[in-house]
């Protein structure tokens, strides 16, 4: 898998504080999850359904950000390589449907 470089700079203040760290106390690897959209904001979506189930991630990318504000290229979303396989579930999963009213 891809490492991913030292985005710290740039994401949340807390960030740092909730990803798990290892033996040594140093932040663990951050592996790439996803690449995603966000002209249709899926990819902050995503970071919020990770966040809601404690898997701390973050977004990099700015291809095509110079235009209209966002990465038309998408952006690439990263977690810690301890919580991969269960974020990888999580965006696997089918959403779930709202009973009809009766």
């Amino acid at each position: 898998m891809e490492q991913a470089k030292d985005f710290w700079a740039l994401a949340d203040r807390d960030l740092l504080a909730r990803w798990p760290k290892d033996a040594q106390g140093q932040p663990e690897q951050a592996v790439r999850l996803a690449l995603q959209w966000e002209l249709d904001a899926m990819a902050d979506i995503t970071l919020s359904m990770l966040e809601g189930y404690g898997i701390p991630a973050f977004k990099s990318g700015s291809l095509g950000k110079v235009l209209g504000g966002f990465a038309s290229q998408g952006v690439e979303i990263y977690i810690p390589a301890s919580r991969l396989e269960e974020a990888r579930q999580l965006l696997e999963a089918a959403p779930e449907e709202d009973s009809p009213d009766p």
